[in-house]
């Protein structure tokens, strides 16, 4: 009753203050409704009468919505007792404070946005993230627990801040670990876990890396579960990528068949942005930023020497996302080499004679290639590393090789300048946009497990929070950049080179991209 008091005397001072309100003393008396209401609409402005007289109808029509749900703990914990939500703690000065609405169960976020006027009724529906009325939790109940698994990736610390102090201010959460070293921190006991507090962790969002360190492989489910439940942990948060998921989902299944109230949430993290169904995954943006840095000096390099050619590896092992990114954004690439399309050295249109050609015209070339690009035309070992990865020959190195053959064919020197800052773009602090981003998805992993769901991923889907079931995201994970979508063909319009040396599009040069 005290929280809605307070939303009541904040939704009327918004309103006041945007002249929606009645004045005091005025007979007519809004109900709490019809103010949050005219405050939506005042604030929204799809919902402003100006705006909907623009509106023309049309044949368009979402009639048949299949959800992908989320599974909660009383699916097989069925007597659940819940309190009232909300915030327990302030940050500084110790002020009430609300939330400013509740998200309900029954909302959902269309998936699948793009229709054509009289076709496609069909949709699906992912259940929207946010804070709920009630929580299945006591006060003093929630032991929770953070690792972090797989490579590193800007805003992992941000998303540890984040999940931190939402679980301590708005939850009301004391004991909060931090897991080193991944999946096997949970049950090696080699080192213990860490407690994090807000103060422990304040600052650390300006550091690139984790401060819980990470690792791969030492996946041990009955050790892993068994640490877990001695410890009374409760909710466990997996930050990681597609494996990551998998194991998480393990973790859960286990849970669940032990009938124990123990709530696994993912955020979902990649520096090759090829996890399924989400927008982007964090980092993506800084790392692609930080490859631009790379590029740029690659060009004065390569342009301040006779036959410069500047090579750039970035990290893709199956997926050309970064690449084809930091092309757009740095309109200097002269070719890119992801690993969705099969790169052809030799011949009168091969990557060869290309990068000749190109540094007979202007002196120089740049030559951006994902690490997984070309690996066809490269011994394996066929080796696998913890993930049970195979470990990928060098592009760099090869690529490097076969540019100086070709030019001593020719009679000729080429002066290769080679880029790899793959560690460099991980390893650095996320920027602005990717720390809001990690703010995001770490809050709502925090409702959501505290709103008793379990086994999900909190994403972002056509820029709307959402919880992800992880099957969903395992069964569409990775993705790979389409060689006929429209962020390939904008690479392709980008390398001028073919249109500037009079190259016929090739389907092997199109392609190249």
């Amino acid at each position: 009753n005290f929280a809605a008091r307070m939303a009541e005397e904040r939704l009327r001072r918004i309103a006041g203050h945007l002249s929606l309100a009645p004045a005091a003393g005025e007979e007519k008396a809004w109900n709490m409704k019809e103010l949050q209401n005219a405050v939506t609409t005042r604030q929204v402005p799809l919902r402003k009468p100006e705006f909907q007289k623009l509106l023309s109808p049309s044949d368009l029509k979402v009639s048949d919505i299949k959800t992908l749900k989320c599974d909660h703990i009383k699916d097989y914990i069925p007597d659940l007792e819940y309190r009232a939500n909300h915030p327990e703690r302030a940050r500084i000065v110790n002020v009430p404070r609300c939330y400013n609405r509740f998200t309900e169960d029954d909302e959902f976020i269309i998936l699948d946005l793009i229709r054509k006027g009289g076709t496609g009724t069909k949709g699906v529906g992912l259940v929207r993230a946010g804070a709920r009325s009630a929580v299945p939790w006591r006060r003093g109940e929630v032991n929770a627990a953070i690792v972090t698994c797989g490579g590193l990736c800007p805003g992992l610390n941000v998303v540890i801040n984040q999940i931190v102090e939402t679980l301590y201010y708005n939850y009301g959460v004391n004991n909060i670990y931090g897991i080193k070293w991944g999946f096997r921190g949970i049950w090696n006991n080699k080192e213990p876990w860490l407690r994090l507090t807000p103060d422990s962790v304040l600052g650390i969002h300006e550091l690139g890396g984790t401060i819980l360190g990470s690792s791969r492989g030492g996946f041990n489910l009955p050790k892993m579960v068994d640490a877990l439940l001695d410890k009374n942990v409760n909710q466990l948060y997996v930050i990681g990528g597609d494996g990551t998921h998998r194991g998480a989902r393990a973790i859960y299944l286990e849970g669940k068949r032990r009938k124990a109230k123990l709530a696994v949430a993912c955020v979902p993290k990649t520096i090759d942005n090829d996890v399924g169904i989400i927008d982007h995954s964090f980092g993506f943006h800084t790392a692609v930023e930080k490859a631009v840095d790379a590029i740029r000096s690659s060009v004065v390099e390569a342009s301040c020497i006779p036959n410069g050619i500047g090579v750039v590896k970035l990290m893709g092992r199956e997926a050309g996302f970064i690449a084809a990114h930091a092309v757009l954004s740095s309109r200097r690439v002269d070719l890119c080499l992801v690993p969705e399309v099969p790169v052809e050295l030799d011949g009168e249109d091969g990557v060869l004679n290309y990068l000749y050609r190109t540094t007979k015209k202007q002196g120089y070339a740049v030559v951006v290639v994902a690490e997984g690009a070309g690996v066809s035309m490269m011994k394996s070992t066929q080796k696998r590393d913890e993930s049970g990865n195979i470990r990928l020959p060098s592009i760099g190195a090869f690529l490097k090789k076969k540019i100086n053959a070709y030019f001593e064919s020719k009679g000729e020197k080429a002066n290769i300048k080679y880029h790899d800052p793959s560690y460099m773009i991980r390893s650095v602090p996320a920027n602005a946009a990717d720390s809001v981003m990690c703010n995001i998805l770490a809050e709502n992993a925090v409702h959501g497990a505290m709103a008793g769901y379990t086994g999900f991923t909190s994403g972002l889907v056509n820029n709307r929070s959402v919880y992800i079931p992880i099957p969903a995201i395992t069964a569409t994970s990775p993705v790979r950049l389409n060689p006929f979508g429209r962020l390939s063909l904008s690479v392709h319009m980008r390398i001028t080179p073919f249109h500037m040396l009079g190259y016929k599009a090739t389907s092997a040069f199109s392609c190249a991209y």
